[in-house]
């Protein structure tokens, strides 16, 4: 458009340099229509075209310098050393030594083509301008331009429109999925939601800075020191070493889990540190809510809804040997075999229900109950360690079950035979409780009617 206007108006001035404008129209068409149809397909050819469209820059104001107005001060190539860095410092060495070299030329250029009156002004202007072009280049927008560089890099890798549509897809099953670079904080979003972005407004463009501040807008305060460990970049490449992911789970605000993960991009380096990372976060609140009744129907006995041996006898062992203190009751149901035999297994399955919903009704959330098979029974009453204590509440276990009404057994009463042993501390198994209490039910039976033994040593 400039070359055209100048020629229409024939302004001399600008006639005189129609061939600089016609060089840079030419080059910078030839750029434009390279990195449009050939970079998608060679994208190592953008680099080449930076450095292209870089010297296309100079030989337009090279030309209109020294070849068309010579007698003119070179004012437009002034400002393109002092620009032009602006926009190309993702590699700042390079465009150093290319400054080097066009300012040797510049002299040269100056000393052999312009007056005696200009030239120590003329070089005393490009240096002052093309060291200012640098510095502002290199330290003040070097950070937001090679986060354009990068993006631009992070397209390279699904610029196919295919592999786009299969990582946006991928994504959908996230909340928040970022491509980041760990040397720099640079990163690339891939997908995000509105609430999340919304919070981040007004964080500025680092990685680390933005994983921080979005486990404390979204992770619930219990949660939220442990998950910003996780997300702490600074040890990431450390904790990835030769691992494909690592996860990291927490209750949000909102009361749902989510599963923050980091996956190495740069896994088929094992030997070195990860520099590329992908990091998401995604909903796994139906899968906690899965895992959750699949682990209780594998602990749960399906007759009664206590715990089952498996479930009941695992939790003991752990409270066991997290330390806590307690008493370790067995019993079973007196003439369950003859019930069985004389009246058949649907009333001896209520007479194993009417037991458990007994044990419920009377002992506390806390205190572990599971029914071990058949009429046997297991319950570890947390926190009591004195014979008085268990007294009372077996009291209170027989009481209940004097007022249990057995359909089709108008005239029975569900009787017990219970042996108990404490846990004190120290470095007694399970099994070793499991026997003392047995042969402690087995004292019981001797006894007609509701009866309890206590283990002593």
């Amino acid at each position: 458009m400039a070359l055209a206007g100048f020629n229409a108006v024939s302004l001399d001035a600008k006639v005189a340099q129609s061939a600089g404008y016609a060089l840079g129209l030419v080059c910078s068409l030839f750029i434009f229509f390279a990195n449009r149809y050939l970079v998608p397909k060679y994208p190592k050819l953008l680099n080449w075209l930076v450095d292209l469209f870089e010297l296309n820059l100079f030989a337009f104001g090279f030309v209109l310098a020294f070849i068309s107005s010579p007698n003119q001060l070179t004012i437009s190539l002034l400002v393109m050393f002092a620009i032009v860095p602006m926009f190309f410092t993702v590699r700042p060495i390079r465009v150093i030594l290319m400054y080097v070299c066009l300012e040797l030329l510049f002299i040269h250029l100056a000393m052999v083509l312009k007056s005696p009156e200009t030239r120590i002004l003329e070089v005393a202007n490009m240096l002052v301008y093309s060291n200012v072009g640098l510095a502002l280049g290199i330290y003040m927008t070097r950070m937001k331009l090679e986060r354009f560089i990068f993006e631009h890099r992070v397209n390279e890798l699904t610029n196919q429109e295919q592999m786009t549509r299969y990582l946006k897809s991928v994504s959908t099953i996230y909340l928040s999925m970022h491509h980041a670079d760990l040397d720099t904080g640079m990163y690339a979003e891939i997908r995000s939601t509105e609430n999340f972005n919304n919070a981040l407004d007004r964080v500025d463009k680092n990685f680390g800075r933005l994983v921080k501040r979005g486990i404390e807008y979204s992770a619930d305060p219990d949660f939220q020191d442990a998950a910003l460990r996780f997300v702490d970049v600074s040890t990431v490449k450390e904790r990835l070493k030769g691992k494909r992911t690592i996860t990291h789970e927490y209750l949000s605000k909102k009361g749902s889990w989510c599963r923050a993960r980091y996956v190495n991009v740069d896994y088929d380096k094992s030997d070195d540190l990860p520099r590329f990372v992908i990091f998401a976060v995604e909903d796994i609140d139906e899968q906690k809510r899965r895992e959750k009744e699949l682990i209780s129907q594998a602990e749960t006995d399906s007759m009664t809804g206590l715990l089952n041996r498996n479930g009941g006898v695992t939790k003991i062992k752990e409270a066991i040997h997290g330390g806590k203190k307690g008493l370790l009751c067995l019993f079973d149901v007196d003439r369950f075999k003859n019930i069985n035999d004389s009246y058949g297994h649907q009333i001896g399955d209520k007479v194993i229900i009417a037991v458990a919903d007994a044990m419920r009704r009377v002992f506390r959330d806390g205190d572990i109950m599971l029914r071990l098979g058949g009429d046997e029974y297991m319950v570890f009453l947390n926190k009591i360690q004195t014979e008085e204590q268990g007294c009372l509440a077996f009291g209170r276990f027989f009481a209940e079950l004097s007022n249990v009404v057995i359909e089709g057994l108008d005239d029975y009463q569900v009787c017990v035979s219970l042996g108990a042993t404490f846990y004190r501390g120290g470095k007694i198994d399970f099994d070793d409780l499991y026997k003392q209490a047995d042969s402690c039910t087995y004292e019981s039976k001797k006894i007609e009617g509701r009866s309890f033994t206590f283990y002593r040593a």
